[in-house]
């Protein structure tokens, strides 16, 4: 026999409602942590975001390509001629993701081409694993996916047609072709992959310049310009023409009439710069090769990321007796407070002269612009810079050189959208090693591994030789 006494009953009566208490909190952790997943996975599924924590952003695009894709106004669409290989439709989904994640109106779409071959014809397709760009209504294709060949075809892309810029010739100007170091080649070659097209154009043989030009380019003449040709730009600049002018040290080679037109008084000495910590710094042996880093505000000069080069140039200036000239002028590019303008020759220990020297800081460029010859015309553009060694091809690739001549290019052909687009680099293409561990390297390598080399060789034949 059973029996249970007070003591028991007592505590079972207490326990039963801790226990219900118990099964409650359990069944409601249960759907409040059920109803957390449940939110989680739809977060997950609605809303997406990812983060590059990679060392220099590796896995993102570049910031300038960032600005170009948000500077684009219309939509943008890739389609992929390949086969249907998911290896390669996940690495391409992978790539245009990217541009998507700045541009939501990208699309990306696959097609077989030996499944649908008109559809290649129609769109240009040659062979298997070709894109085709479409920026709106205007396309390209391409053979490669790296960004700098999307880059380059999204510039070209999104002007409204090819920039063409006239060189003029037959007065010693620069070779816009010539792959010499005094050529510009480089450039023009950068330049076109972006769009531009590059002409030379002899006023004595054509008396004109054609409708169709962006802007002309005076390129450091080392000849008199005849007075009929001086009106002809004359001309083209009071009808609306844009026009970059370089101009070397010397003489102005018969352009005083444009220079008074313009309002401008370009001087005929060098510009020195005393600054040898700088010099030593940018690894610079003449002192009339000047390294401007203060730029001014100027649309031209403000994202620019690192100093510009200027080999032996001259001083631009405002005339202030042109009271009454239409453009609006802004200086840009000035040298520091320890460069002068030498009026004697750059020879041996050059110094400053008090009396005969312009003290600096100088201004190597100048802006000028004004409103268009019509109200519907687009603004007015000219650009002066007292050198033009800086765009040939031995000093193009220095410092920020090639960053302000593609914003020059871009600013005189009216497409601001595109300044200070960079070009895009590999990263990790560098192998930066202190001055101890490259000598180290260098008598390993060229040394002590091939005497270690010819040492085992001699020893073995000895041995075998014995033998």
């Amino acid at each position: 026999m059973i029996t249970i006494n007070n003591k028991t009953k007592q505590k079972t009566k207490q326990t039963r409602p801790s226990q219900m208490g118990l099964r409650l909190q359990n069944i409601l952790f249960t759907v409040l942590f059920m109803g957390v997943i449940g939110m989680l996975a739809w977060l997950g599924k609605t809303y997406h975001g990812t983060y590059d924590v990679s060392l220099r952003q590796q896995n993102s695009l570049h910031a300038s390509t960032q600005k170009l894709l948000m500077r684009l106004k219309k939509p943008l669409k890739f389609i992929a001629y390949v086969p249907d290989d998911a290896t390669v439709h996940t690495g391409l989904k992978k790539i245009i993701a990217k541009y998507k994640k700045i541009k939501k109106d990208t699309e990306l779409e696959f097609i077989n081409p030996e499944l649908n071959p008109k559809r290649a014809k129609a769109d240009g397709i040659q062979y298997s694993g070709q894109l085709k760009i479409s920026l709106g209504e205007r396309s390209e294709t391409v053979n490669s996916a790296d960004e700098q060949t999307f880059v380059n075809v999204l510039q070209r892309l999104s002007r409204d047609k090819p920039k063409l810029a006239l060189f003029l010739e037959g007065h010693g100007e620069r070779n816009v072709f010539s792959e010499k170091s005094s050529g510009l080649s480089q450039l023009v070659g950068v330049l076109e992959k972006q769009g531009f097209l590059f002409q030379p154009h002899n006023l004595i043989r054509t008396q004109s310049i054609p409708d169709s030009t962006s802007f002309i380019v005076i390129a450091t003449p080392q000849k008199d310009y005849l007075p009929d040709e001086v009106k002809i730009i004359q001309d083209y600049l009071k009808t609306g023409g844009n026009l970059l002018w370089l101009h070397d040290p010397g003489s102005i080679n018969g352009l005083d009439a444009l220079e008074q037109q313009l309002g401008l008084v370009i001087h005929e000495g060098t510009i020195v710069d005393a600054n040898q910590a700088l010099q030593k710094m940018l690894g610079i042996k003449h002192p009339a090769v000047v390294a401007v880093i203060d730029y001014g505000e100027s649309e031209l000069t403000k994202d620019l990321s690192a100093h510009v080069l200027f080999p032996f140039p001259t001083a631009i200036e405002r005339d202030e007796e042109a009271k009454n000239s239409p453009w609006q002028y802004h200086a840009i590019l000035s040298t520091l407070p320890t460069s002068w303008l030498e009026s004697g020759e750059i020879e041996g220990n050059v110094k400053y002269d008090d009396g005969a020297d312009k003290a600096g800081p100088l201004d190597i460029g100048m802006v000028l612009t004004q409103a268009g010859a019509t109200p519907k015309a687009p603004q007015q553009r000219v650009l002066v810079l007292g050198d033009g060694d800086f765009l040939a091809n031995n000093f193009i690739g220095q410092g920020s050189n090639l960053e302000l001549a593609k914003n020059m290019f871009n600013w005189l052909g009216s497409d601001d959208a595109l300044l200070s687009i960079k070009g895009v680099k590999a990263p990790d293409t560098e192998l930066k090693m202190p001055g101890w561990a490259l000598f180290g390297s260098g008598i390993f390598f060229l040394v002590l591994l091939p005497a270690g080399l010819i040492l085992i060789g001699t020893l073995r034949w000895l041995k075998r030789r014995k033998k």
